[in-house]
C-alpha cells in the first residue's frame, strides 16, 4: 500500500527546499497541488501523459519528473536556472505545454488524447489546471472539442484552491465548475483535493466521455502561515518563513 502522506509530506519539503533556494515565488500555488499530483504520480502508466496547464507550480512539477527519472537530481537542483526557470516550459523533458499565458493546458491535452484515439494508442492524457484560468475563452473551446469528440482517455483535474493573482476567484469571475463542465458534455465528480483515498478513488472512475476532477483544495496547504491567503501567491520564502514552515512540516 502506498504510504501518499509519506510521500506528501516529502515533497513538501523538498519543493519548500526548492522555491526557497531559487528566491522564486508561487509556493502556496505550489502547496495546494501537491496532495493531487502525489497520487496522480504514483499510479500513472508508461503510456499515460500529464499536461500541466498550471504551469507556475514550477518546483512542483520539476519534483515529479525528477521522481520520474525524467531529469537528474542536479537538473532539479538547478531550478531556477535554464531550462528549469520558474514557469515551465516545453525545453525541459517531459513538460508538455509552456506555463506562462494561462488557459492552453487543456487545449493541448486535447490534441494529445485525440492522437492517443486515430493512432489507436492507450493511455490516458490528464490536464491538470487551476480554477483561476477557468475565466479564459480557451478552457471551453476545448471543454467544447473533448465532449464533441468523444475523448474519454482525457481526464481534466482542477486544483480548485479558491484564489488567482489578483483576489479571490470568486470575486474576479465566478464560475459554477460542475455544471459548466456536465453542460458542456463531461462527467464529473467533485473530492477533497487533499484526501488521497479520495484521489486515488477517482483516479479508477471509468466514463465513456472526458471527465474532469473538480479538486477542492486549500492554496498553501501544509503551512499554517501560508493557507488560504494572497501572499505567498507572490512572496519569496525567506530564511525566517522557510525555517518556520519547515518545523510545521517536520511535525506532519
Amino acid at each position: 500500500m502506498v504510504d501518499y502522506k509519506k510521500l506528501a509530506n516529502k515533497a513538501r519539503k523538498e519543493i519548500l527546499t526548492l522555491v526557497h533556494k531559487a528566491h522564486t515565488s508561487h509556493i502556496a500555488s505550489n502547496f495546494s497541488c501537491i496532495d493531487i499530483a502525489t497520487v496522480l504520480y504514483s499510479n500513472l502508466k508508461k503510456e499515460d501523459k500529464v499536461v500541466w496547464s498550471k504551469g507556475w507550480a514550477a518546483a512542483t512539477i520539476y519534483y515529479f519528473l525528477w521522481r520520474q527519472r525524467k531529469i537528474t537530481r542536479k537538473q532539479l537542483e538547478s531550478f531556477p536556472n535554464e531550462p528549469f526557470f520558474g514557469l515551465a516550459e516545453t525545453t525541459v523533458p517531459g513538460v508538455e505545454v509552456n506555463g506562462g499565458s494561462v488557459g492552453h493546458g487543456l487545449s493541448v491535452a486535447c490534441g494529445m488524447a485525440l492522437g492517443k484515439k486515430r493512432a489507436g494508442e492507450k493511455g490516458i492524457v490528464y490536464c491538470i489546471m487551476s480554477d483561476g484560468e477557468l475565466n479564459e475563452g480557451s478552457v471551453w473551446e476545448a471543454a467544447m472539442f473533448a465532449a464533441h469528440h468523444k475523448l474519454d482517455n482525457l481526464v481534466a483535474i482542477i486544483d480548485d484552491n479558491k484564489w488567482q493573482a489578483m483576489g479571490r476567484t470568486k470575486d474576479i469571475l465566478k464560475v459554477n465548475t460542475n455544471n459548466v463542465f456536465k453542460a458542456f458534455g463531461w462527467a464529473t465528480v467533485g473530492i477533497d483535493g487533499h484526501s488521497h483515498l479520495q484521489m486515488e478513488q477517482a483516479l479508477d472512475y471509468a466514463s465513456k466521455k472526458p471527465f474532469c476532477v473538480i479538486a477542492d483544495t486549500i492554496k498553501g496547504k501544509g503551512v499554517s502561515f501560508m493557507e488560504n491567503h494572497l501572499l505567498y501567491h507572490y512572496k519569496n520564502v525567506d530564511e525566517e518563513c522557510y525555517k518556520k514552515a519547515m518545523e510545521e512540516l517536520c511535525q506532519n
